[in-house]
């Protein structure tokens, strides 16, 4: 019961946000609620657990922004992939692989750093319910663009 209570809040909750500056940070609650549920962390588990889990988040939102940000700086707004320079392209997988490298670190990091604070079964856990989460993300933004399709028919 508890746990679909917790769904049913979280999707109801991110169909009712509006406002784009909200939207991270609702999400963000959204996170906190189902990795809360799914990994059970006692009180002083999640007194260690959030602050290396923001940081780490914080720290793979900004590897992702600056791929993005770069994409932008070299690709002209409406440009179809397959009209690239190839010297751009190579730039992109380049990017691609440094980025993913860092983020690969990052994990890396994070595992090492909640080792001392959650057993590696709530860390298994953790892996899982990141996944479960995006997962469940994008099938709510499926629906919602599905929803407003339908209603502009």
């Amino acid at each position: 019961m508890k746990k679909i209570f917790t769904l049913l809040f979280m999707f109801g909750y991110l169909s009712m946000m509006a406002q784009q500056n909200d939207r991270l940070e609702q999400l963000n609650a959204l996170k906190v609620a189902f990795f809360t549920e799914k990994l059970d962390l006692s009180a002083k588990e999640a007194q260690g657990f959030w602050p290396i889990y923001n940081k780490y988040s914080s720290d793979s939102y900004k590897i992702r922004q600056n791929q993005r940000e770069e994409y932008r700086q070299n690709v002209k707004r409406g440009e179809k992939l397959e009209d690239l320079a190839d010297e751009v392209s190579e730039k992109f997988v380049a990017s691609f692989l440094s980025a993913e490298e860092q983020q690969l670190q990052l994990k890396k990091k994070l595992v090492k750093d909640l080792k001392s604070i959650i057993s590696s079964k709530k860390i298994w856990r953790l892996i899982r319910a990141e996944d479960e989460f995006k997962q469940k993300m994008i099938e709510e933004y499926k629906k919602r663009r599905e929803k407003n399709r339908n209603e502009k028919e």
